[in-house]
């Protein structure tokens, strides 16, 4: 079982990860002003929601600026506050993995070891 959701946690990361890159290989702007009207623009994004852990609205801040994101319903939010939750994804699915390998790891050392 953990084998696949390590490898669901994987084809989401890589899919989170190809979006990303994507959306920066469409940009390609000529000027900072572009770079700033990009940024600025709104997409709609909808966040996970459960009545656990999940349920808080979400706060975002990119260079002083902020919002708070409702979960569970779709949400048009400046293109900056997307590009801080997608990167969040990815570094979560990334932190997730790290632990899975140090942890397997760490079982692997101590059965060697005999403790």
């Amino acid at each position: 079982m953990a084998k696949n959701e390590n490898a669901a946690a994987e084809t989401v990361a890589e899919t989170v990860a190809e979006t990303v890159a994507e959306t920066v290989a469409e940009m390609k702007p000529t000027t900072p002003v572009d770079v700033e009207a990009y940024l600025n623009e709104y997409v709609s994004v909808k966040l996970f929601r459960d009545n656990d852990k999940y349920k808080e609205p979400v706060y975002v801040a990119v260079n002083g600026k902020n919002c708070v994101i409702r979960r569970g319903e779709w949400v048009k939010v400046k293109h900056k506050f997307a590009l801080v939750l997608d990167q969040s994804e990815i570094q979560d699915l990334r932190t997730a993995e790290m632990m899975e390998a140090e942890s397997s790891r760490y079982a692997a050392e101590s059965r060697a070891l005999g403790i």
